[in-house]
């Protein structure tokens, strides 16, 4: 079997900063930006990305590293060997049940990239118009079996990645990708300025107004924080498992934290100009990115060719992501399974195919069905948003609550400040305090208006 461990420093970072900078500091950040007062939302973002988020990941990777093994194996060996409660294991049934879940519909989304890619291949942005934009989103989420395909193809990938280790598969791809990602994006920015209404995306991204502060916006905005970073997930644990002990945890947290706020500001700076450019609405929600920027490429210089390679990297992005998700469910299979590394990962690639075919039906055959009315309960979610909500609404922030409680209160002090090695400092105590009391008062906070 293959000795799990990252070849480099550099590689390390490359690796996590592409899982972590995935379509969620893209697609999702643009889209809330725009419904969410733009800079109001921005700030308060950025604010909770640094004094809550990265706390938290600080967390998580150290847990990682000190234990060394899957999520699950994780809390087997903090039970065994560090005697903690039996209760902390249920943590690697969260977390590893949030990813596969997460997977079923993540795939799909990746499918939806790739399938405007092609489409932006075979010219189909050329002169496109609104009605023909909507028309173009509207057939695709009603076509389950090219959407399957598209799905079933970025699986495929991601499991021939996987199949081949951390070294000659996961870091050899992220080595070249996530790099190759930025320029790309700097080149869109570059273009969105030089065509686009920059000085509107910039006084919209960046001008901040108080009025637009509101509750709602600071709960959506902490909850991107930490869902961008995929706190509470397990994945930069199963990275940290892997790393080696001369790296730093927290220079290396930090340093992944920078590098997706970077591309969330990039995304928005090739995105923004565009849409006031051509006269588009900025709160256009989840279709911002396939109903009305379609529409902007259509009308600008050489716009179908940038729209094309827009598309391109955000399929990068997916990819990027999804080869380190399906890597902690891979592990967890290679520790409790006497599975192939082969065998685990191409059987986990077709369960989570499998599992994805309810997303995809939720948005054409299964569109009008409502689960929980039938159960009799006053829902109108389909099945994908249940989905949605049990993996993002309330297994990452209860993941998340779990590993800032296990590593502020189930670990000796000791222990987290001999992995973290930064000395017992103002800069230990005041992460150990944030760890301890805000973190967790603030994800109960989220979790509970989430809910609400």
């Amino acid at each position: 079997m293959e000795k799990k461990q990252w070849s480099s420093n550099l590689l390390f970072l490359i690796t996590a900063i592409g899982t972590e900078a995935g379509i969620a500091n893209f697609w999702k950040f643009t889209y809330l930006a725009g419904q969410n007062g733009g800079a109001t939302f921005v700030f308060v973002y950025f604010a909770a990305l640094a004094t809550l988020a990265v706390p938290a990941l600080i967390a998580e990777m150290l847990i990682g590293r000190y234990c060394g093994k899957s999520v699950a194996g994780c809390m087997r060996v903090l039970v065994e060997r560090d005697k903690i409660s039996p209760v902390w294991k249920s943590y690697g049934v969260i977390a590893l049940t949030g990813i596969f879940l997460v997977l079923s519909f993540y795939f799909v989304v990746c499918g939806w990239m790739l399938r405007y890619f092609l489409l932006g291949l075979s010219g189909s942005f050329a002169k496109i118009q609104a009605p023909q934009a909507v028309e173009m989103y509207a057939a695709m989420m009603a076509s389950p079996i090219p959407m399957l395909a598209c799905s079933g193809f970025f699986i495929l990938l991601t499991t021939l990645i996987v199949a081949h280790g951390v070294n000659k598969g996961i870091e050899r791809v992220s080595g070249i990708l996530t790099p190759l990602r930025f320029l790309i994006l700097i080149g869109l920015c570059a273009y969105a300025a030089s065509v686009g209404n920059t000085a509107a995306a910039a006084k919209f991204l960046l001008s901040f107004h108080l009025d637009r502060l509101t509750a709602d916006v600071v709960l959506i905005a902490v909850g991107q924080a930490f869902f961008s970073l995929g706190v509470g997930a397990g994945v930069l644990m199963t990275v940290g498992a892997y790393m080696k002990r001369e790296y730093s945890i927290v220079k290396s947290v930090f340093t992944v934290a920078f590098a997706q706020g970077l591309v969330a500001v990039l995304a928005g700076f090739s995105i923004f100009p565009l849409v006031f450019a051509y006269g588009l609405e900025a709160t256009h929600g989840p279709g911002l990115v396939f109903v009305t920027l379609p529409v902007a490429f259509g009308q600008m210089p050489y716009g179908a060719v940038f729209g094309t390679i827009m598309f391109l990297v955000l399929s990068f992005a997916g990819l990027t992501a999804t080869i380190v998700l399906l890597e902690a469910i891979v592990a967890f299979l290679e520790e409790y399974t006497p599975l192939s590394r082969a065998i685990a990962t191409y059987s986990a690639g077709f369960a989570i195919w499998l599992a994805g075919i309810v997303t995809v039906l939720s948005f054409s055959t299964w569109k009008d069905v409502h689960p929980l009315q039938i159960l009799g309960f006053a829902s109108s979610r389909t099945p994908f948003e249940l989905i949605d909500y049990l993996a993002s609404n309330i297994m990452l922030p209860v993941g998340g609550l779990m590993v800032a409680l296990m590593a502020g209160w189930a670990l000796s002090r000791e222990t987290v400040l001999r992995e973290l090695g930064i000395g017992p400092g103002k800069g230990f105590k005041l992460w150990y305090g944030t760890i301890r009391y805000i973190v967790p008062l603030a994800l109960g906070i989220v979790f509970l208006a989430i809910q609400g």
